[in-house]
């Protein structure tokens, strides 16, 4: 079974359409529409749910609800869950060149990963929203005629955006056109206007969300039988911004990104080890941290091996592992704590007189600890 109202396919089992909310006037629970409309009007309804592919109009209780043929109702469908399958594709890519290329650790790369994936995302669904009014993908980058296309879409005439040119007035219109952005979509205008991050996306890639205003770009769309296809701008607004991130990440500053990352990674070690000590994990060549003033030393060649998860710790400078040693002084039931690490190049320290990797070297005459 097929909607008649816009094609989506429906079960026979479902009351109503699920994309649109068109009636199923089959289902048992509609049956009461029965004392709205006379026996040969609901005949001919029943009919032209059989024959979907010559149903161009419905009339039910007296009213003439159009609709297109099959094939034109296909070719106007708007796809925009494809453009959210490319852009993770394209994010994955820039993922693995972040860690394989770049050297970078797996926080810095998911950190990257995701920047890239929320700014591209919302450059899409705008794109794909546009694309659901009737309007070609590219339009929201357009200075002026993006504005004349969004309150085309949302108010039905898109001149009307001069309005924002008109001081204090301009504001209060502002919030009604957000609002009735939601409305001619099929969802809660107050939702769109107060939570935007959360409903426009849903408006872009729900497929119950179809417009349902008086846009005369949507009205010539629909006319002409086209079709919007979503991943050319998606593919577009990907290549552009992942080239924009691979400049960005090679620019000078990065370096200090790189690493603070690394230290972020090996003050995370240190918080495990914290824990773990705490926990009483740690077993020491002599006496134990609490009960026994002194100082200890906890030796490793990986960070990794410290961790309760095994997610890698690496430098984000170079790539390669963190090794080195954390030192716990112990004064008074109370510890204090401080590292000396190094990549093989460069050095992390909160130990005075530690300038090179070969300084990261525990004393001969230290008390190790290690896991039990």
């Amino acid at each position: 079974m097929v909607c008649p109202r816009c094609g989506a396919e429906m079960k026979d089992d479902q009351r109503y359409c699920m994309r649109c909310g068109a009636l199923n006037y089959n289902h048992p629970d509609n049956q009461q529409m029965k004392q709205y409309i006379t026996k040969d009007e609901l005949n001919k309804a029943n009919e032209k749910y059989q024959e979907q592919e010559n149903a161009e109009s419905i009339q039910i209780g007296g009213q003439i609800y159009m609709d297109l043929p099959q094939e034109k109702r296909n070719s106007t469908y708007v796809d925009t869950r494809a453009s959210l399958g490319l852009l993770t594709v394209v994010t994955l890519v820039l993922a693995a060149l972040g860690y394989f290329i770049f050297q970078f650790s797996v926080v810095l790369t998911l950190a990257v990963a995701i920047v890239y994936f929320i700014y591209t995302f919302y450059i899409i669904v705008n794109s794909c929203i546009y694309m659901k009014g009737g309007y070609s993908g590219f339009v929201p980058i357009i200075p002026f005629y993006n504005l004349y296309a969004y309150f085309d879409i949302a108010v039905g005439n898109g001149w009307k955006f001069l309005f924002l040119f008109i001081p204090i007035f301009n504001i209060f219109y502002g919030f009604y056109v957000n609002y009735r952005f939601g409305k001619v979509f099929g969802k809660n205008g107050w939702f769109t206007l107060f939570f935007p991050y959360i409903m426009l996306p849903i408006i872009a890639f729900s497929d119950k969300a179809v417009y349902d205003g008086e846009g005369k770009k949507f009205k010539n769309y629909v006319n002409g039988g086209k079709r919007r296809n979503t991943l050319v701008p998606a593919f577009v607004y990907s290549a552009i911004t992942f080239v924009i991130m691979i400049a960005v990440i090679q620019l000078p500053f990065i370096s200090e990104v790189r690493e603070q990352f690394s230290l972020f990674d090996i003050n995370r070690t240190i918080s495990t080890v914290k824990k773990d000590i705490d926990d009483g994990i740690y077993e020491c060549d002599e006496g134990t941290f609490y009960n026994r003033d002194g100082v200890y030393y906890i030796s490793f060649k990986d960070a990794t091996s410290l961790l309760s998860l095994p997610i890698p710790v690496r430098s984000s400078i170079n790539g390669k592992k963190i090794s080195g040693y954390i030192k716990v002084e112990s004064l008074k039931h109370k510890l204090t704590y401080d590292y000396a690490t190094t990549d093989g190049e460069n050095v992390f320290t909160t130990i005075d007189g530690i300038s090179s990797p070969s300084d990261v070297v525990v004393p001969e005459d230290a008390n190790i600890c290690k896991k039990s």
